[in-house]
C-alpha cells in the first residue's frame, strides 16, 4: 500500500516532500528531525502504530494534520481513532482522487470523511457485506468551528457573538453542516461532535 498511497501523492502535484516508514523507531525519529504538514496513518497493531501511538503523536504535535487510512474491522475503532483528533479518516477501498481530495482538505484545516466512516460516526446502521459508499464529505474550517460551539450547547446568537459573525451566517452554516452530513436534529449534531472529538480534545492548549 505504501508504494501505492506514494505514487498518488506524487503525481496529484502539490507535494514537496514525502517520507514513508516501517517502524516506529523510524516514525519518532523523523517527527523529531524534521516538519511535515501532515501525517498518513495506517493503523497496523503489529508494528505498534495503535491508537494510543496516534494519541501520543497529537499530544506532542497538535499542529500536524493527520489522515487515517484503514480497513474497518469494526465501528468501536473507527471512533476510538477518531476521538484521538484526526481530522480524515478514509478507508483503503477510496480511490485515488479521495485519497488527493483529503490531503487537500486538510491542507486548508477541513475535516475529511467518507461516508462509510461518517455513517459510523453518527451510528447509522451499517450491515456486513453492504457495498461501501465512499463518497466524501467535507467540512470547511469554519463549519467545523460553528459545530463544535452549537455541539457545546450554544445558541446561533451565542455562537455569532463569539465569531463576529451574524446570526443568519450561523444559520446558513448550521443548515450546511446539517445537510452535508444528513442530520435532522441538535442531538445529532452532538453527537457527531463527540464522536470526532471536538467536543473532547485530547491534548490540553
Amino acid at each position: 500500500m505504501q508504494l501505492g498511497l506514494k505514487a498518488v501523492l506524487m503525481r496529484g502535484g502539490g507535494v514537496e516532500k514525502f517520507k514513508e516508514v516501517l517502524t516506529l523507531t523510524d516514525l519518532d525519529e523523523l517527527l523529531a528531525s524534521d516538519e511535515f504538514g501532515l501525517l498518513i496513518f495506517c493503523p497496523n497493531t503489529e508494528a505498534g502504530f495503535t491508537k494510543e501511538k496516534l494519541a501520543e503523536i497529537r499530544k506532542a504535535k497538535p499542529e500536524l494534520s493527520i489522515l487515517v487510512i484503514s480497513n474497518i474491522r469494526s465501528p468501536q475503532m473507527v471512533l476510538d481513532i477518531l476521538q484521538e483528533g484526526t481530522q480524515g479518516y478514509l478507508t483503503n477501498s477510496c480511490d485515488e482522487h479521495e485519497i488527493l481530495h483529503a490531503v487537500f482538505a486538510l491542507a486548508k484545516g477541513e475535516k475529511f470523511f467518507c461516508n462509510k466512516v461518517l455513517d459510523i460516526v453518527l451510528n447509522k446502521h451499517l450491515y456486513e457485506g453492504e457495498e461501501e459508499n465512499c463518497e466524501p464529505t467535507v467540512l470547511t474550517k469554519r463549519e467545523t468551528e460553528i459545530t463544535a460551539l452549537l455541539a457545546s450547547g450554544k445558541t446561533n446568537k451565542e455562537v455569532a457573538t463569539e465569531l463576529c459573525l451574524s446570526p443568519h451566517t450561523v444559520h446558513t452554516h448550521r443548515k450546511n453542516v446539517m445537510k452535508k452530513l444528513n442530520l435532522r436534529s441538535a442531538s445529532d449534531i452532538t453527537r457527531y461532535a463527540m464522536n470526532t472529538g471536538l467536543l473532547n480534545p485530547v491534548y490540553p492548549q
